[in-house]
């Protein structure tokens, strides 16, 4: 039968205190913010979650090939990252839930931080993020929780039931963002809140340089898409 399934390349399994996964959501901030904290701080990859169907493409790492869901490791701070370069397969996705909850149980977690993307349509005054967590946690932010109303979907969403029906402390953070584009400030955002939780320094700056980069590009274009415009239409009343 076709189903997710985890696999440690260890032979002793440590343990660790916290959980942390995000996908390839609004803005891929949830992707972004994961792959840049476990490059940045040179975790340990420990291990990946085997997909149900081999996928059909994949990229070189400085460990090797790199894989759909990966998992690594900061063994001093006690972090365990679940790497998602691809979502996970909605007819198997109850399979996913249980190869990520057999890795929480191995490794002994005691919280689960979930990062994702909130549409900036949503945003009431100048909070950059909100969040929601868990009936069992009892973690506090300085930030307007999620709103009633808007639902949370996606694997994001299954994680967060799973650990809601096992009993786990789990919260999740949502940064503004813009749905459409890979938003490298919300990442930022997402792991500036994350280092404050977990209690370690994540210098965030190479995210903002590559952000004002892209921001700028964005800006040049939309001016040039202006002027273009602009000359076209002086040429029509000529």
């Amino acid at each position: 039968m076709r189903r997710y399934r985890l696999r440690l390349l260890i032979e002793s399994v440590p343990q660790a205190k916290y959980f942390v996964t995000g996908f390839l959501g609004f803005g891929a901030v949830g992707y972004i913010a994961t792959r840049y904290l476990v490059s940045k701080l040179a975790f340990e990859r420990i291990g990946f979650i085997e997909t149900p169907v081999v996928p059909d493409f994949t990229a070189l790492e400085d460990y090797g090939l790199a894989l759909p869901h990966e998992v690594f490791i900061d063994r001093d701070r006690k972090v365990v990252v679940l790497l998602n370069r691809v979502n996970p397969d909605k007819r198997y996705m109850n399979s996913f839930v249980d190869a990520v909850m057999e890795l929480v149980s191995k490794l002994g977690i005691e919280e689960a931080i979930l990062i994702g993307g909130l549409d900036a349509k949503y945003r009431e005054g100048s909070e950059e993020f909100r969040w929601l967590r868990t009936s069992r946690c009892t973690r506090e932010l300085e930030a307007p929780l999620f709103m009633k109303g808007p639902y949370i979907v996606g694997p994001l969403a299954s994680l967060l039931i799973a650990f809601e029906l096992r009993g786990l402390p789990a919260i999740a953070l949502f940064p503004y963002t813009e749905p459409e584009r890979v938003d490298h400030r919300a990442a930022a955002k997402a792991l500036e809140i994350l280092g404050r939780i977990i209690g370690i320094e994540i210098d965030v700056s190479e995210l903002i340089s590559f952000a004002e980069y892209v921001e700028k590009i964005e800006k040049e274009v939309i001016e040039q898409s202006m002027t273009a415009a602009q000359r076209r239409e002086s040429v029509m009343y000529m």
